[in-house]
């Protein structure tokens, strides 16, 4: 016997094998250090990251659907009515307070600026929620293959429902297929997990060697927020409310529930401790003596059940998707954050990964702030395990004493449990505010963005008049005006001064704009040089027939009414008409309704015409207001009007400059005003050439390239290669790989 232990001793022994999570750090850490290195050369391991992401979330709603029903099936009659009253009430008041703190946590946030450039996401037409299709599973595979977790949710609850008054055999092998389905389920998951390390590898990588320094510091604002936030959850707020409505000590309730609340942490996991706390619960209850069988029964059923509803591990979640509205500068209205908590809750029933991207969906946050909550998520992970067995542990004991009428609730413990959360809550979101306020990178300044804005190709020689040049006898002859300018060998273009992004004048005193680049394209076509002159609104007719301009381009809506003073060429673009308003006034401009429900309301307009008739119509009660330029109603102090109507298109460039405005498109009557280039009455010839050539650049796509550059922000999103060690450091690539 002693020399088969000396022999099997002396076998060498396998390495132990690294745990899971261990993996995952590796992983995370190994990836940073990946996109650090190599920068955005790994860019395109985002396709592996989204490639996991997609085996993660591949068995989540089958496993909901078989886990809840039979999870709600085992339970009976009077266990089903025990908690769909009191431990339904007592889930409520949990739900809540918690979604209460993650609003209130948002306020930590520090101000920044969010104007930027324009989006066509901001005229897509909302789709119209289908609250009954989203809810109510009429079709249960439909609902499963288009991720309504809302509607699968109900189904299995209802299913679940209807199996606790089945009995006999019968149930017994339904619960068991369940239960085997969803073992078989788990294992798949598990299968998938194993994955973890290379999916988190890849998404890191990815996002260390895309994401700006600037970014990175910000990130900061969640994971800060979001560890304060749960720490105070941890060792005040919830172990508080339960002294103020039992009377436990506050101390005895963190000593009893220490281990499971540290297992939880440690492992990940909070379905490990869950005999734990039942355990602790019952010790607990009887240390009070309040334990019968009674509690006993209570706790058997609140404990295990509690695990398939929303906790606030995953509740804190919550305050990611406010933190990526923040990133990103969506703005969210008071009405979008109570549907946030509402819908936010009902999906939370299924898997965060799910839930997640169906939130910044629903909120039109970009779905690439997904990837970014997965590498945080990794972080975090680990305090929202611990929050959700703390959540367990709360619904246990106040369910339990609730159950059975044994809650000792005084007015002096509340109102004393209230002051001191109150002041907690102040002192976390006033220091985090001046932390962030003097820590974090504002946002880099897309004003400046655009004041460095260049022409993208140079054309031709220009020469740019201060003012209209006199009439030209020879223009407004009876020669064609396309010959006209061939022979002079100058195409002179009417423009408007300071016009963003259509013409303006940027850091470097050169003339720039949309409309520039294509006066260049138009002069080079045509084998002639360019001479810029500024023209108002009111002159554009008579400097066209005088031969002191030859073409207006201006980003000028093609209106009958200009038809009558000058001939127009075809649609080159569609802009859309909006309101440029103050940030505070968003929401009274954002809908039709919103807007005439305005008793007075004064509304400034760039000129009288067409449109000024069209909004008297649409706003009766308004008050219009004539402006020469649209600085004069954004100019800093201005108390002119309330609105400015303007194209979304050019005002949320102008946002850039004054970013305490911003763009209202009121839905849902999203209008679409066509530009044209207005020549001279009878230039035939070089109307129908300016004709041809617009159509060129349209199928061509060089108007798409312009209008990607100077309206939907190209160049705010052309930046250097980010900093990376092997360009910036060994210098082994150069700026062109």
């Amino acid at each position: 016997m002693s020399t088969t232990t000396a022999s099997e001793n002396s076998l060498p022994q396998r390495p132990k094998r690294l745990g899971l999570s261990v993996q995952i750090v590796i992983g995370l850490l190994a990836g940073i250090l990946v996109g650090l290195f190599f920068g955005e050369m790994v860019a395109g391991l985002k396709l592996l990251g989204d490639a996991f992401i997609k085996l993660l979330q591949m068995t989540v709603l089958p496993y909901i659907l078989v886990s809840l029903v039979a999870g709600v099936g085992r339970l009976d009659a009077v266990e089903a009515r025990v908690l769909a009253v009191r431990g339904t009430a007592v889930l409520l008041a949990i739900w809540f307070l918690a979604i209460g703190l993650v609003l209130a946590a948002q306020l930590a946030f520090p101000d920044r600026e969010t104007a930027s450039f324009f989006s066509m996401a901001a005229v897509e037409p909302r789709p119209q929620p289908d609250v009954l299709e989203r809810f109510i599973p009429a079709n249960i595979f439909y609902s499963l293959t288009n991720n309504l977790v809302p509607a699968v949710v109900l189904f299995s609850i209802l299913l679940g429902a209807a199996l606790i008054s089945v009995t006999g055999e019968n149930k017994t092998q339904l619960l068991r297929i369940l239960d085997g389905t969803s073992a078989a389920l788990a294992a798949v998951n598990r299968l998938v997990v194993k994955l973890t390390p290379f999916g988190v590898f890849a998404i890191a990588a990815s996002a260390a060697g895309t994401m700006t320094i600037d970014e990175l510091e910000r990130i900061q604002v969640y994971l800060i927020t979001y560890i304060a936030l749960a720490l105070t959850v941890t060792f005040w707020i919830f172990p508080g409310l339960v002294s103020a409505v039992t009377g436990i000590r506050f101390w005895e309730v963190l000593g009893t529930y220490k281990d499971a609340l540290m297992t939880a942490f440690a492992t990940g996991n909070q379905f490990v401790v869950l005999p734990l706390i039942a355990e602790n619960t019952k010790e607990l209850m009887e240390g009070h003596r309040l334990r019968s069988e009674r509690t006993d029964s209570a706790i058997d059923v609140l404990v295990p059940v509690s695990f398939n509803f929303p906790s606030l591990g995953k509740l804190l979640v919550l305050l990611f998707v406010l933190f990526s509205a923040w990133f990103t500068g969506t703005p969210l209205a008071f009405l979008d954050q109570l549907g946030l908590a509402f819908n936010g809750l009902v999906s939370l029933f299924g898997s965060i990964n799910v839930a997640v991207p169906y939130l910044l969906d629903r909120l039109r946050i970009p779905l690439d702030m997904f990837q970014l909550f997965l590498v945080t998520g990794i972080v975090v992970g680990r305090l929202g395990a611990m929050l959700a067995a703390l959540h367990i542990i709360v619904l246990g004991i106040i369910g339990t004493l609730a159950v059975n009428g044994q809650l000792r609730i005084t007015t002096a413990s509340v109102l004393r449990y209230l002051g001191v959360s109150a002041l907690i809550i102040a002192l976390l979101i006033g220091g985090l505010r001046t932390y962030f306020d003097l820590f974090v990178p504002n946002k880099s300044r897309r004003d400046a963005v655009l004041a460095s804005m260049h022409q993208m190709d140079s054309r031709v020689d220009v020469t740019i008049r201060v003012a209209l040049r006199p009439a030209d006898p020879e223009a407004s002859g009876g020669r064609g005006r396309l010959e006209t300018i061939l022979d002079r060998g100058v195409l002179r273009v009417g423009y408007r001064p300071e016009l963003v992004p259509c013409s303006f004048t940027n850091q470097a005193g050169q003339l720039v704009g949309f409309e520039v680049e294509m006066a260049h394209l138009l002069a080079e076509d045509l084998g002639v040089t360019l001479e810029f002159s500024p023209v108002s609104g009111n002159k554009h007719g008579d400097a066209l027939n005088a031969g002191q301009v030859d073409i207006i381009m201006a980003c000028m809506a093609a209106t009958p009414e200009r038809l009558r003073r000058v001939d127009l060429s075809n649609s080159y673009l569609d802009l859309t008409l909006a309101f440029v308003v103050p940030d505070h006034r968003r929401e009274d401009f954002s809908t039709r309704k919103a807007i005439q429900s305005l008793e007075e309301v004064r509304i400034a307009m760039l000129r009288e015409g067409y449109f000024s008739q069209r909004l008297r119509r649409y706003v009766p009660q308004a008050e219009i207001i004539i402006i020469d330029h649209p600085d004069d109603f954004l100019t800093e102090g201005h108390d002119r009007a309330d609105a400015l109507l303007f194209a979304a298109e050019i005002g949320a460039a102008y946002s850039l400059l004054y970013p305490k405005y911003t763009v209202a498109i009121p839905e849902p009557d999203v209008v679409k005003v066509p530009l044209a280039y207005a020549m001279p009455m009878g230039a035939t010839t070089f109307k129908n050439t300016v004709n041809a050539w617009l159509e060129m650049q349209e199928k061509n796509g060089t108007r798409q390239r312009l209008f990607d550059y100077w309206v939907m922000g190209g160049a705010a999103k052309t930046r250097p290669p980010r900093w990376s060690v092997i360009r910036d450091v060994l210098g082994w690539v150069d700026d062109e790989s």
